[in-house]
């Protein structure tokens, strides 16, 4: 597939985009799935997904994803358990979700990485345990950087569990500096029309509060004996 209408379709500032240039987005799209190309076939399912370009059709987006999947492509394996994972107009199936994001962490997917850490630390499927659901998150975040559209979501998660002590020591400090990483990055990703950045936000910002709280309650008291001459 053309490398500058991939380009096109991960950096487009959906905030700006016109209707012309959407309408294009998705011939082109539509054309290269026509012609059998599994990304091509992937990001129309992603439009259908998300509802962008067209009428959001999750029975659709599925079917694209099931097909591009079946020839190999990742990312489309990985929305498919999303599929599963969310019930999108299909029932709940949190077995067939596993497979699908196991079957792409394989490939170092660091979007499967941390749906299978988000499995582990809600229990879904597999016997719940945070120390599982910690190194799922770290090993996703060791594959990308921060100018990844996943990287505040995975760093959300890092952060909340060293800020708790969940399936680590608890570190404040490096709970909040992770949770710090991830607001901003949600909050540049919707400057740009990111359609999922705002989803993580109300947990982040209440995490923040309460560490922050806990941080004044247990540093700012010392700082009262400081005497000033």
């Amino acid at each position: 597939m053309d490398a500058d209408v991939v380009k096109k379709f991960y950096n487009v500032n959906r905030n700006v985009i016109s209707s012309q240039e959407q309408e294009q987005l998705k011939d082109t799209l539509e054309t290269e799935a026509a012609q059998n190309d599994p990304e091509g076939i992937f990001l129309l399912g992603r439009l259908y997904y998300e509802g962008f370009c067209v009428k959001q059709d999750y029975t659709k987006a599925r079917h694209l994803f099931e097909k591009a999947s079946e020839a190999g492509h990742d990312w489309s394996t990985v929305y498919l358990g999303y599929c599963y994972y969310y019930g999108r107009q299909i029932p709940v199936n949190y077995a067939k979700a596993w497979k699908a994001f196991s079957t792409a962490a394989k490939n170092n997917n660091h979007c499967a990485l941390y749906k299978m850490g988000d499995m582990y630390r809600d229990g879904l499927y597999v016997t719940r345990s945070t120390t599982q659901a910690l190194t799922y998150y770290q090993r996703a975040i060791q594959l990308i950087d921060p100018t990844i559209p996943e990287y505040p979501n995975i760093a959300a998660r890092i952060g909340h569990c060293q800020a708790m002590g969940l399936g680590c020591p608890k570190d404040e400090l490096k709970g909040l500096q992770w949770l710090h990483t991830a607001q901003e990055g949600c909050y540049t990703l919707l400057t740009k029309g990111d359609p999922y950045a705002h989803l993580s936000l109300p947990q982040i910002e209440a995490d923040i509060q309460k560490t922050v709280a806990s941080l004044h309650k247990e540093l700012i008291k010392n700082a009262y004996n400081v005497q000033y001459t």
